[in-house]
């Protein structure tokens, strides 16, 4: 049988029963009896292994999904499946807190400013052409978008993600790429100006600059310098509601 060869069965103590089945699903996980992809145990099965009722069950596949281990797909094939780790669940966490948590934006800025000279600087080390390709690319998309009087913010916030990417670190991409999702959301509702859409612009090509030259230090306090800006803007316009 299906759960006869994937979960032990095992005698629950007392207390919070739902988070001891979550514990029992969750450390099968870990030690690769489900490996990404795969489909979960119904909620009967669950129930019968671990003798507990369905309900107890269903809590702690909700509890599960909540925590983006696995999940929920409708239809004659559907199911608890285990999730595959990405940054848009780690995203969406942030979103959720910044609409929900009472997270500000100057909060968010202070966070990248600690996060991202850094980064920059990191970056500097690890590019490599293709990487410079890609921000080249992303540079003259949103020259020619400001040329075309239409300033691309989302391809201007999009430059981040690919220093970030240039990092070669899978942790900072993922966090980046959520923070990226989050400024998407927050700067749709800050209209930018030509004049501050030249202004990012020039900061960009100047870090391409240091990039391409491998100027760790100078990237380091330009990003110092660009949130400096930054913080301006967003403080510009909330005062402004």
């Amino acid at each position: 049988m299906f759960m006869e060869n994937r979960l032990k069965k095992v005698a629950l103590r007392q207390d919070r029963l739902s988070d001891q089945v979550k514990h029992h699903l969750k450390a099968a996980i870990l030690k690769g009896e489900f490996a990404q992809g795969d489909k979960l145990p119904t909620e009967e099965q669950i129930a019968a292994n671990f003798q507990v009722s369905k309900v107890t069950a269903r809590e702690a596949l909700r509890e599960m999904e909540s925590q983006g281990l696995i999940e929920k797909r409708r239809g004659i094939h559907g199911g608890s499946f285990v999730a595959q780790p990405g940054s848009q669940k780690m995203g969406q966490a942030v979103i959720n807190l910044y609409r929900f948590g009472g997270l500000t934006p100057e909060e968010l800025v202070e966070f990248r400013q600690m996060l991202e000279p850094a980064l920059v600087a990191q970056a500097t080390k690890n590019r490599t052409e293709e990487d410079l390709a890609a921000i080249r690319e992303n540079i003259e998309a949103v020259e020619a978008a400001i040329e075309r009087g239409e300033p691309d913010q989302a391809k201007a916030i999009d430059f981040h993600r690919l220093i970030a990417n240039a990092c070669h670190n899978r942790l900072i991409s993922a966090v980046m790429e959520a923070l990226v999702q989050v400024f998407h959301e927050i700067l749709s509702k800050i209209p930018m100006t030509l004049e501050d859409a030249r202004g990012d612009l020039a900061y960009n090509k100047k870090f391409f600059e240091h990039l391409t030259l491998g100027q760790g230090e100078a990237a380091r306090k330009l990003m110092v310098k660009h949130f400096e800006s930054l913080a301006e803007i967003i403080e510009r316009y909330r005062l402004a509601m």
